[in-house]
């Protein structure tokens, strides 16, 4: 039971491995069929293990509906074994399945690829008490086309893409390689149950690599999903031109062609607005493929139907397009008969070395700003005394949870944060009363042993053990994704010590919220955790940063002003409310050598010129003392707008047909 119950907490395969190699591949099957009967909580304390009685029907536990790797390493040992030896092994396994909870037993037929019919009996299997999400991993073994079709309508797991582990699924690291053996082992009857992952990269990377018209139909389906998949596409017809123009004709003689493949109820709806430029765009790629390789059409011809057969004839007999005679230019516009893109840039910016201008920071806030911003609900909650007081009037752990310690993160940006677990406490309990772990956090704050030496690192100002203690806490491998610093209790600390937190907090990358009360406590003080910040969350601290005039912001701002369409006006508002600041950082990068930050703080530069700050550029480029910086620099700011593009235009996409 010991053993057990570490397994339940450690999925590594090499505790697999070291399973088979000390006691044999038998007694490790036995071992992975008892695992299924441990369900593990979604309570913090790693100590408590419940079991699952063998006639439950119902998926309640800690990622019961996704894979085990410990499980699933059996299946690699079981292909290696002798036939004699995987048959027993077997046999344990389709043994214990009845006894299994349902929403395991997918898993187990994840083990026996060789045993296919276990798969399409586990489709037809219902479990009323759950969503049966695990089933979507029978999808990587049945082979039966009807089990296959109503395997359709799992597809929330997305089992056949790796991913990270986030706050709204699991992680999982075989979705390659689910697909690769899936594709290995079923061939082109795999085809139609990856299409609605085939815009993903890990399946669209291997269907990419099969020359089949069945495929690269797939690939033109979701096409227009993603930037990716339209590159696939670009890809498969230079490496496959006749499965391509096979697909082709064969989608462009169907009547209604279908959806993209995915949840039918958003696809079918989006079908009528899609159809019109999917089908252009499928024209699109026939005509080109016929134009470039004319013998194409004929040596595809034998392979299609009678319908496909007149899509391609109908191009082969339409006339030719007239031809646009290009030499008589006299009526067309100047611009378009000699581009001032297609020449050398008539004038380019000079190279100046110039020595980065020294500006001391400001900070400003709207009259009023600060005082809304300590009269928020949670500002008042966590102000009313310092951080040592509230750990003498409250416990360590509950102060911990308060900053934002413990698995519960629900818990905390729903109650703590807001300051409203006090009021609303006995109410939680008796809503969660089934969840123990949750109402263990409720009453008492952070449930871990590790909460006492962080209330020691706590006291004693010890940042960095604090830090390590929340990057190394085990009870839940989703942490880093999703835990926040609470930082109007931060505030509250020592100033020195709420700066260097706030830095630190920044380097890790950590999450926080309450940052606008915290910069309008700290003020200049935070800006170096600032920079931090915007540099690892630009979206969510560009609005802060507004309060702050910097040189060291300048060009990251002035990358948002050329670049992002989206956060465009944050960018004028900031350059224009700082305009000192942006041109002393911005001047000499002007006149290095191009790239995208001289054109980025070129466009800055010319903003504040054409908003009447002339004066103030010409008054900055003087600091450096020398006569050419202004005169070069103005004339960069009066080019006209036919003079203004990148100085290398960047080659065209694969994907674009002219």
């Amino acid at each position: 039971m010991a053993a057990l119950a570490c397994i339940a907490q450690n999925d590594s395969q090499q505790l697999l491995d070291e399973i088979v190699q000390q006691e044999g591949l038998e007694y490790a099957t036995e071992v992975v069929i008892a695992r299924q009967f441990i369900a593990r909580c979604y309570e913090s304390d790693p100590l408590v293990v419940t079991l699952q009685y063998q006639d439950e029907d119902y998926g309640y536990g800690y990622r019961s509906e996704t894979y085990n790797e410990f499980d699933l390493r059996l299946r690699k040992h079981l292909s290696l074994a002798e036939e004699s030896c995987w048959q027993r092994c077997a046999d344990k396994l389709i043994a214990a399945l009845p006894g299994i909870t349902k929403v395991r037993r997918p898993f187990i037929a994840l083990i026996l690829p060789e045993k296919p019919e276990i798969a399409n009996e586990l489709v037809g299997l219902e479990c009323p008490r759950t969503h049966f999400h695990s089933k979507e991993w029978l999808k990587v073994v049945a082979n039966d086309p009807t089990a296959v079709r109503k395997l359709e309508h799992y597809w929330s797991q997305d089992i056949f893409s790796d991913r990270e582990a986030s706050y709204m699924s699991h992680e999982n690291h075989f979705g390659y390689a689910a697909c690769a053996a899936l594709l290995r082992e079923q061939g082109l009857a795999a085809i139609p149950r990856l299409a609605m992952y085939a815009h993903k990269e890990d399946c669209g990377s291997l269907l990419v690599q099969i020359n089949h018209p069945q495929v690269i139909r797939t690939l033109l389906l979701v096409a227009d999903k993603n930037k990716p998949s339209l590159q696939r596409v670009a890809k498969y017809h230079k490496n496959f031109p006749h499965a391509t123009l096979a697909a082709l004709a064969e989608l462009l003689a169907l009547k209604e062609p279908p959806a993209r493949p995915g949840n039918p109820i958003i696809e079918d709806k989006k079908l009528p607005a899609q159809q019109k430029a999917r089908d252009e765009y499928w024209r699109t790629l026939l005509q080109t493929l016929m134009a470039s390789q004319p013998q194409l059409a004929e040596e595809v011809m034998q392979w299609l139907s009678t319908q496909p057969q007149s899509v391609l004839k109908s191009y082969l007999s339409a006339p030719p397009k007239p031809v646009i005679d290009g030499t008589d230019n006299s009526n067309l516009p100047e611009i378009l008969v000699s581009p001032p893109w297609r020449s050398k840039k008539k004038m380019t910016a000079p190279r100046l070395d110039l020595a980065p201008l020294e500006l001391t920071p400001q900070v400003y806030w709207q009259p009023g700003e600060q005082e809304r911003l300590a009269a928020t609900e949670p500002a008042r909650y966590f102000s009313t005394e310092s951080l040592a007081q509230r750990m003498e009037q409250k416990s360590g752990r509950v102060v911990l949870q308060e900053l934002g310690f413990g698995d519960d993160v629900w818990l905390f940006l729903n109650y703590i944060l807001p300051g409203k677990l006090d009021a609303a406490r006995n109410s939680l309990i008796v809503q969660w009363h089934y969840y123990q772990g949750r109402v263990e956090e409720i009453l008492n704050g952070w449930n871990s042993p590790e909460a006492q030496l962080a209330e020691q690192a706590l006291r004693s100002g010890h940042i960095e053990a604090l830090i390590n203690i929340w990057e190394n806490d085990n009870y839940s491998r989703y942490r880093p994704e999703k835990s926040v610093w609470n930082l109007y209790l931060l505030a509250q600390l020592p100033r020195e010590m709420a700066l260097t937190f706030w830095l630190r907090i920044n380097e890790k990358k950590h999450l926080f919220a309450g940052e606008d009360y915290f910069l309008s406590i700290l003020g200049l003080d935070a800006l170096p955790g600032l920079l931090l910040a915007f540099s690892h969350r630009p979206k969510e601290t560009f609005p802060l940063i507004l309060n702050f005039g910097a040189t060291e912001l300048a060009l990251p701002v002035a990358h948002v002003w050329r670049r992002f369409a989206a956060q465009r006006d944050l960018a004028r508002q900031w350059i224009l409310q700082w305009p000192e600041h942006t041109a002393s950082a911005l001047i000499p990068l002007v006149f290095t050598k191009p790239s995208d930050n001289s054109e980025a703080a070129l466009l800055a530069l010319r903003l504040l010129y054409e908003q009447g700050h002339g004066e103030l550029l010409q008054t900055v480029a003087n600091r450096w003392q020398r006569t050419d910086v202004w005169s070069a620099l103005e004339q960069l700011l009066k080019q006209g707008p036919m003079d203004i593009y990148p100085a290398r235009i960047p080659k065209a996409p694969d994907f674009w047909h002219p």
